[in-house]
């Protein structure tokens, strides 16, 4: 089965939730990257499923929802302390300008959706790197370089452990929804076995 999606996903979720069908025989080909390229591999028949935080557009392809992900705006905690807390409720999005951005993509995909969510705006901030990989922008925050958004599964350890804060709180914390995805024509039996078994172990995580 030709498997796509990003890598920390992969990593962290996706991959140790089907170690139980390679062991039963299954071979699994992945490729890493960023959600429209891999969409646009499943519908040139290279993929046959992609792990995707972006829901197709495409008719030949067919979404099913599979767990939704909680964001959190973290910084480390040096960075975090020079944040006026009373500016911060009043005007978050100038309190927080002072702040360089590490991103996953250059169009900073996660960190706009939050700024517009949450604060109604773009952020205005200089952007001090760009990774696309969600793990390696976790590590560059914690060393000191920006602040982030991220999924909250993702920097769990880190908030217990002290090594990056939480920013701001909302009320509602944003979410956004994983899909699996396939080409609308009927899968092969593999392929429905790995569907299958992501949708329950999804169903077991609750939310991410």
């Amino acid at each position: 089965v030709a498997l796509g999606g990003a890598s920390d996903a992969m990593a962290t979720r996706v991959l140790p939730a089907l170690t139980p069908l390679t062991t039963r025989g299954l071979q699994l080909s992945v490729t890493l990257g960023l959600a429209d390229e891999l969409l646009a591999a499943l519908t040139a028949a290279r993929l046959d499923l992609v792990v995707s935080s972006v829901r197709p557009r495409d008719r030949a392809l067919t979404a099913t929802p599979m767990i939704d992900e909680e964001f959190v705006l973290v910084a480390a905690p040096a960075l975090a302390r020079g944040i006026d807390p009373a500016r911060l409720v009043t005007d978050p999005v100038a309190a927080l300008a002072h702040l360089p951005l590490v991103a996953y993509a250059d169009e900073l995909p996660i960190i706009r959706r939050y700024w517009r969510s949450e604060f109604g705006r773009r952020p205005p901030n200089r952007v001090a790197v760009v990774v696309p990989d969600l793990r390696a922008v976790l590590a560059v925050v914690i060393a000191g370089a920006g602040v982030t958004v991220l999924p909250r599964y993702l920097a769990a350890a880190a908030l217990e452990a002290g090594s990056v804060e939480l920013v701001h709180e909302p009320e509602t914390p944003p979410l956004n929804t994983w899909y699996l995805v396939t080409r609308a024509t009927p899968p092969r039996p593999a392929v429905t076995l790995v569907r299958d078994r992501l949708l329950q172990r999804a169903h077991a995580w609750g939310s991410l």
